[in-house]
């Protein structure tokens, strides 16, 4: 197998071998945060002098050049010697964020309860069976995965929904197994946890939903899943811990709980998600919970959700996969009459939530807003953003925080949707780096400052059209890589 790094004459090898990394493609693999890069010899000018003392840079501005300069997230861990060796580089772990828990969650809805009990189906032992009763069948939305490999709760849920009329009575969740891909014993599985939770109930099994997250391809442990949900029943609880420990056996891949709320006059809006990769912009490897005390119909819910997921869970890009699995839903309890404004309220909620999930981008370090204006339709304009938030180009520069303007406008270049590429102005968190074909005479420095926060904005200003589109994505960095080179899904 190929070594990673260039061949040095014997001699030099055996005095040189205590600081030589010599690693093979397939030892290269982390097994713990720590990418292990293989050492190689500097480049040699002319008689075999160094170039440098310290590394051979590959292009000026690069990340390792800026390594070296101390620039960026990877400061500091270029470990060039004059020897004509690099060290093997440690990359540490990006710090998990922390966010304040949201002020309320779904149990702060009246006429809601809910239960996360540890079932056994993850090896880790984490809570991986929910439940959330609504004390009588209520008025609920849903919207669901696009993949033509839907799994089998999704098909069951939306059956479900369709012969309720819309009403639900219980959501009964599992993690770690997706239930996806796995023929007839899925879908009977799927089934059985809905009649299990309707019998106990006593309604039903028609409003029952059921959702599942995880491992694609693997059967549901069903002896797990039954004691799971029994579990879940018997400490059903309608207070906010109740609703976070039903938050928790949601989550997969997530570094952190993803919850928000809004008050509007009597009335709440709370709303929790989990979702960190296999995301694109259709509503990817979510399953969303969206609740309030407000009395609408299941009709008015319908038309609403597909207004509440564009702006949000379908604006956020991570990577290009659409899952199995995606599910968002909408309940409505009906206590509280119904206020104006109660839309916008949902919104907010939905885009935070979308927010976080961009957040936690399995290894992200920043969320980016990435605006396009100007465009021939909104249809255009949500087509060049999307093109350019797919890039790992831009995601990367975005994790260096390298104001490479070039990635930027040639990924605008590349859409179909642009009718006059010369026209583009390109804004960097509030820095106009291009315009008219061509790079204004900005600070570099200071743009690289301005891009290392957590929320950074890009816009893309196109000529005088009426088309408008905001994307959300993540940076793209090394723990990406290492989540799902190690993480089954």
């Amino acid at each position: 197998m190929e070594r990673l790094m260039t061949s040095v004459p014997a001699a030099r090898t055996r005095r040189r071998a205590s600081s030589m990394v010599v690693k093979t493609a397939a030892a290269n693999r982390c097994r713990r945060w720590g990418l292990l890069i293989a050492g190689r010899r500097l480049a040699q000018g002319p008689g075999g002098d160094k170039r440098n003392d310290r590394c051979e840079a590959p292009r000026a501005g690069s990340a390792h050049t800026r390594a070296c300069a101390g620039v960026g997230p990877q400061r500091g861990l270029c470990r060039g010697r004059r020897s004509g060796t690099r060290r093997a580089m440690s990359i540490p772990v990006p710090p998990v964020p922390s966010f304040p828990p949201a002020a309320l969650t779904l149990t702060s809805v009246p006429g809601l309860r809910a239960a996360g009990v540890r079932a056994g189906i993850k090896a880790s032992g984490n809570p991986d069976v929910g439940l959330l009763v609504a004390d009588e069948a209520v008025p609920a939305a849903g919207l669901f995965t696009q993949n033509h490999f839907a799994a089998a709760p999704v098909l069951l849920s939306r059956e479900h929904l369709a012969k309720s009329g819309g009403r639900v009575r219980a959501v009964v969740v599992n993690s770690g197994n997706a239930n996806a891909c796995t023929g007839e014993d899925g879908a009977r599985d799927a089934r059985e946890m809905c009649t299990r939770v309707a019998g106990a109930l006593g309604c039903p099994v028609e409003q029952v939903l059921v959702c599942s997250t995880g491992v694609i391809g693997v059967k549901l442990p069903m002896d797990r899943v039954r004691a799971g949900i029994d579990a879940a029943l018997a400490q059903l609880a309608g207070d906010v811990e109740a609703g976070r420990r039903f938050l928790h056996a949601i989550m997969t891949t997530d570094a952190y709980p993803k919850e928000a709320c809004a008050r509007l006059g009597r009335g709440v809006v709370a709303g929790i998600c989990k979702g960190a990769g296999m995301i694109e912009p259709n509503m990817a490897t979510m399953l969303g919970f969206l609740s309030t005390d407000l009395q609408l119909s299941p009709a008015e819910l319908q038309a609403a959700l597909p207004r509440l997921a564009a702006g949000s869970f379908n604006a956020v890009h991570v990577d290009t996969h659409t899952s199995t699995n995606d599910t968002l839903l909408l309940l409505a309890t009906g206590r509280t009459p119904r206020a104006a404004g109660w839309e916008e309220a949902a919104a907010q909620v939905a885009h935070r939530l979308a927010w976080l999930i961009a957040r936690d981008g399995e290894g992200a370090t920043k969320v980016t807003t990435i605006e396009v204006t100007g465009a021939e339709s909104d249809a255009a304009a949500r087509e060049i953003a999307k093109l350019v938030a797919a890039s790992a180009l831009v995601r990367t520069a975005l994790y260096g925080n390298d104001p490479n303007w070039g990635r930027f406008t040639s990924q605008v270049g590349n859409a179909r949707a642009v009718r006059n590429a010369r026209a583009l102005t390109c804004v960097l968190q509030g820095i106009e780096v291009f315009r008219g074909g061509e790079p204004t005479a900005f600070d570099r420095a200071a743009a690289s400052r301005a891009m290392a926060q957590e929320d950074v904005r890009l816009e893309l200003r196109l000529a005088d059209g009426p088309g408008r589109a905001v994307v959300l994505t993540s940076d793209l960095g090394y723990r990406y890589v290492q989540v799902n080179a190690e993480y089954t899904t």
